[in-house]
C-alpha cells in the first residue's frame, strides 16, 4: 500500500504542470472549451490560478496549448519576467516553450537598446529578443 501511494505521488509530482493546467475544475461553469485531444483549451477561471510563475485572475479568460502549458491569461498581480515587469490585470501570453510572448508593461523599460513605454504592450521573440514595443511620447 505504501509503495502504491509513493508511486502515485511521484507520478503526480512529475506531471503536476500538465495535471493542474488541464483540470477543468479551475473553470467557471459553462465556459469551457477543449482541444481535439481532450485537453483543456480555454475557460473563465472560477478562482485565481497560478501557472508558469504567474497568478492568473479570477473570473478572467485563460487558455492552454494542447500540451497543457499556459498560453495566456490576465495577471492578477504584477508578473516579473527577468527585467520585464508586466502590469497587473493585463493579458500575458507565452510561447509553447513557456517563454514570455507579450504583456503590457508596468513601467518604462530599456530593452535591446530601445525604450519601451509604460502601460503599452511589449512583444518578444521566443529567444527573448525584442520584437516590438511602443516608445514613450
Amino acid at each position: 500500500m505504501k509503495f502504491a501511494i509513493i508511486m502515485l505521488s511521484i507520478i503526480f509530482i512529475t506531471d503536476i504542470g500538465t495535471c493542474l493546467g488541464v483540470d477543468q475544475l479551475i473553470c467557471d461553469t459553462g465556459s469551457t472549451t477543449y482541444h481535439a485531444n481532450g485537453q483543456l483549451k480555454a475557460c473563465t477561471l472560477k478562482d485565481d490560478f497560478a501557472s508558469n510563475g504567474i497568478k492568473c485572475k479570477q473570473y478572467a479568460p485563460i487558455s492552454f496549448y494542447e500540451t497543457g502549458k499556459l498560453e495566456s491569461c490576465v495577471a492578477s498581480d504584477f508578473f516579473i519576467y527577468g527585467s520585464i515587469i508586466c502590469n497587473q490585470y493585463s493579458q500575458v501570453s507565452f510561447y509553447p516553450s513557456g517563454k514570455l510572448k507579450t504583456c503590457d508593461l508596468s513601467q518604462t523599460i530599456q530593452i535591446d537598446g530601445k525604450t519601451c513605454a509604460q502601460y503599452e504592450p511589449i512583444f518578444l521573440q521566443e529567444n527573448g529578443k525584442l520584437k516590438s514595443c511602443s516608445t514613450p511620447h
